[in-house]
């Protein structure tokens, strides 16, 4: 079952990814899944706070604490949706754009020092091999493509 076995490698290397990336989000006070949080609102203005939930695969029982801490810290808010009285919307604050500048930087030197080991046809076929991946999986379900 080769298919299974890409999943498990994309499993794997996920996880050890994230291993190495985890001091630089400790040394900030955060964790891996309020660093993903973070990411997607820089990414976006703002997000319906159930759409954010859903696009991490958090349940929003436990979603809300996360906000909960992150608003607490000064790093996003909560407002109302213009579009729907019922729904709220999270968006970033000007501290959480210093806050993923400095993240960024230290992310982006790991990886490039990790990456960097690999030969450099195997980094460029890699790249376009999981960006056409990504780019079918993203028609497949629909969603706008180039969007990660």
């Amino acid at each position: 079952m080769q298919e299974i076995r890409l999943l498990e490698l994309f499993s794997r290397v996920y996880r050890r990814l994230v291993r190495r990336l985890a001091p630089i989000f400790q040394a900030e006070g955060l964790s891996g899944t309020e660093i993903l949080v973070l990411w997607k609102l820089r990414k976006k203005a703002s997000l319906r706070v159930t759409e954010l939930a859903g696009r991490i695969g958090i349940p929003p029982s436990t979603f809300t604490g996360i906000v909960d801490r992150l608003e607490a810290r000064g790093l996003l808010e909560r407002v109302p949706d213009p579009e729907d009285r019922r729904s709220t919307l999270v968006r970033g604050t000007p501290a959480l754009a210093g806050l993923m500048d400095r993240l960024a930087a230290a992310i982006e030197g790991e990886l490039k020092r990790i990456f960097n080991s690999l030969p450099e046809d195997c980094r460029r076929r890699l790249l376009a091999d999981m960006e056409a991946l990504n780019y079918y999986l993203e028609g497949e379900e629909g969603e706008g493509h180039g969007r990660t």
